[in-house]
């Protein structure tokens, strides 16, 4: 069977996108020979709509979730804690286009208060803050879903924090422990399905500088920090107003040995809390919570030199008025931000000195009380803050060029949010 058209008919109803015909004549096939042109077209539109929304899904970018750590137990805290807003675990939340969170699901677990991500992005550690510490491996897929792996002692109460050593082999714990003779590091081996195996290593910290009643009677672990060429870990002993430094051996079965002459005092009742390194690892700067204060140091050979230090609140000096917080670096590592708690609570951001040295702070309104965590947005415009005990997480915008912030108001609704991590 033939159909013949005229070469002025060919042209005018069946030949588009150059020399494609358009009439269908093959037998056993159906002929739209016939079908008007307005009929035609729509085929058209229908086809290219389905080719370019194929395209689109293709090339759209994976969804940012958000996983917001808190406390399942209601801490000390002031009146406008909200008791009867109880937290139940580890939240999921979709990041939305403007920065807010939408809550997705819950991971229920005992106090989370704690993220640590993998490299990747597929794998995330959370520390459980309770008497009997335990540490929880999680796997999370392309989607952002989220599935329990396994769960471990960490050897300690209250493990607050923890780091992953670069080679991705162990996690270190600092156990904070409120009473004495629970707190320590403890190192947990990481399997190569992401799952977390019992402790190898165990280093207690047991005496305290007994100088802040109530916080130094014992050695208190607050945190975990790697050197940036991944050589040395240091902890930070917030009731032995200490660093204690590591080096690290990853063939070993148990990778630290402790190096005292590399150890860090503080001036009694400091409270060394957190602690980051500039990008190129020159310099260090810690994060005291009673003194509150950041000291910076000069690094060489692993030995951490006082630079100089700044303080936090304005030059207030009652215990109330002064409690160092959070303090993380900006994406590009030009600027410095912190949180300082008690009755002042701020965030504030440092540039950083050609010297190494914090310059005159920007102070902002947080937006809430008990400023316990910061972080930055995978794109790294955008700063999250969690509120403790105002339940909320809070929204800044970043430039990275002025260290310039601007509030952005609350993100999300969570009761005893303590971290925030993110992932694609």
């Amino acid at each position: 069977m033939s159909v013949e058209k005229s070469p002025d008919s060919m042209n005018k109803r069946h030949y588009a996108f150059g020399m494609l015909p358009l009439t269908l004549s093959v037998s056993g096939w159906v002929n739209v020979a016939g079908l008007g042109w307005q009929v035609i077209q729509l085929m058209l539109a229908l086809t290219l709509f389905m080719f370019s929304g194929n395209a689109m899904a293709n090339n759209r970018e994976p969804q940012q979730i958000a996983l917001v750590g808190t406390w399942t137990h209601i801490p000390d805290a002031p009146a406008v804690q909200k008791p009867a807003f109880p937290s139940e675990g580890l939240y999921r939340l979709r990041v939305n286009v403007d920065g807010t969170l939408t809550l997705l699901n819950v991971i229920k677990m005992k106090s989370p208060s704690w993220i640590v991500k993998s490299r990747d992005g597929r794998f995330a550690y959370v520390t459980n803050e309770e008497d009997a510490g335990t540490v929880t491996a999680l796997a999370i897929d392309d989607a952002g879903s989220v599935r329990v792996l396994n769960t471990v002692s960490s050897a300690g109460q209250q493990p607050t924090h923890a780091t992953l050593s670069p080679d991705g082999k162990f996690l270190f714990v600092a156990n904070y422990s409120v009473a004495k003779g629970g707190a320590g590091v403890t190192v947990l081996p990481i399997r190569s399905d992401g799952t977390l195996g019992e402790r190898v290593q165990h280093y207690p910290f047991i005496p305290g500088s007994g100088i802040v009643q109530g916080r130094q009677e014992g050695g208190h672990a607050h945190s975990t920090t790697f050197s940036r060429d991944g050589q040395y870990l240091y902890a930070a002993d917030l009731g032995g107003d200490k660093l204690h430094a590591y080096r690290y051996r990853p063939d070993n079965a148990q990778p630290l040995q402790a190096d005292t002459s590399r150890d860090v005092g503080f001036a009694p009742g400091a409270g060394p809390r957190h602690m980051v390194f500039s990008p190129e690892g020159e310099y260090a700067y810690v994060i005291t919570e009673m003194a509150g204060e950041i000291e910076a140091f000069a690094v060489s050979d692993h030995r951490l030199t006082r630079q100089g230090k700044v303080k936090l609140n304005g030059g207030l000096d009652s215990a109330e008025e002064k409690s160092g917080g959070a303090i993380i670096l900006s994406p590009s590592g030009r600027y410095l931000i912190a949180t300082h708690r008690g009755t002042d609570n701020h965030l504030l951001v440092f540039k950083i000195g050609r010297d190494g040295l914090p310059g005159v702070p920007t102070r902002y309104e947080v937006g809430g009380i008990e400023p316990r965590a910061l972080a930055f947005d995978a794109d790294g415009n955008r700063l999250y803050v969690t509120n403790v005990f105002t339940n909320s997480v809070t929204l800044f915008d970043f430039d990275d060029e002025t260290g310039e912030l601007q509030a952005r108001g609350e993100a999300a609704t969570i009761s005893t949010p303590t971290d925030i991590k993110f992932f694609n």
